[in-house]
């Protein structure tokens, strides 16, 4: 016969089990709760460092990048290596100069590439942002760049059509979507160039290269070298003229 004293301390000594065993579930639920707030915050760390480290990546090769196919000294070249002259064109977008000398000069410059007689190399930059409210001049040049890198061959196509439809200086310049119709309608593939276009991929590169034509000496635009010389003229018969004469010398 069981005492009602050892009736008690049974009851009591199975309650304190039933409670250890209740703290221990407790226990290792809240050990499960806290490892998964911690495996989630390791989780959200490591995606934000991806997103900040793949972030940092792309904007470091934005910043950087520079188009395919770029000659020496920053040239995009129309002619042969082989030609005995070499025609260098320093030129920015938005200069009206710049239009009138290529309307004047263009038809003699393809007839003499096509010859092989003459190398023509446009070195294009971006002096005249502030010629324009939108900064035409760097995102001219930042097209260009674009067209360069993924359809070389649309080059000079996309640069006529871009002096033939020249803006005004003192307003805004082509939008995007004007660039990216030119640059399609001379040949480059869409995608690229709207990328391109509406990320500013080439600005770095416009500054560079603006830059590095300072650094060379070149004050105004155009700038026409024939053979290392700077020409003081920039007519039709001034150009002839000197290419005539490179020619002769060089034969």
């Amino acid at each position: 016969m069981v005492s009602g004293s050892s009736s008690r301390d049974a009851r009591q000594a199975k309650a304190a089990e039933m409670r250890a065993q209740v703290a221990k579930a407790e226990a290792r639920r809240r050990m499960l709760l806290v490892g998964s707030v911690v495996m989630a915050l390791v989780v959200v760390i490591v995606g934000v460092f991806v997103v900040v480290q793949n972030t940092r990546r792309d904007n470091a090769t934005a910043s950087t990048a520079t188009p395919a196919g770029i000659g020496a000294k920053n040239s995009i070249v129309s002619g042969p290596d082989s030609a005995p002259v070499k025609v260098v064109i320093y030129e920015d977008f938005q200069c009206p100069y710049c239009a009138q000398f290529e309307a004047a000069n263009r038809e003699q410059l393809a007839a003499w590439t096509e010859a092989g007689d003459v190398q023509v190399q446009y070195r294009p930059i971006s002096f005249l942002d502030n010629a324009s409210t939108d900064k035409y001049s760097t995102r001219a040049l930042n097209a260009v760049g674009a067209v360069v890198n993924s359809a070389p061959e649309s080059f000079l196509e996309f640069h006529n059509l871009l002096f033939e439809n020249q803006p005004a200086e003192g307003g805004a310049g082509l939008t995007d979507d004007q660039l990216i119709e030119y640059a399609v309608q001379a040949g480059a593939p869409e995608a690229e160039i709207r990328t391109a276009v509406e990320d500013l991929t080439y600005e770095s590169w416009t500054k560079r290269v603006t830059e590095a034509s300072s650094k060379d000496g070149i004050a105004s635009t155009p700038t026409v070298q024939v053979d290392g010389t700077a020409l003081e003229s920039l007519d039709a018969a001034s150009l002839k003229s000197a290419v005539d004469a490179a020619l002769a010398k060089a034969k």
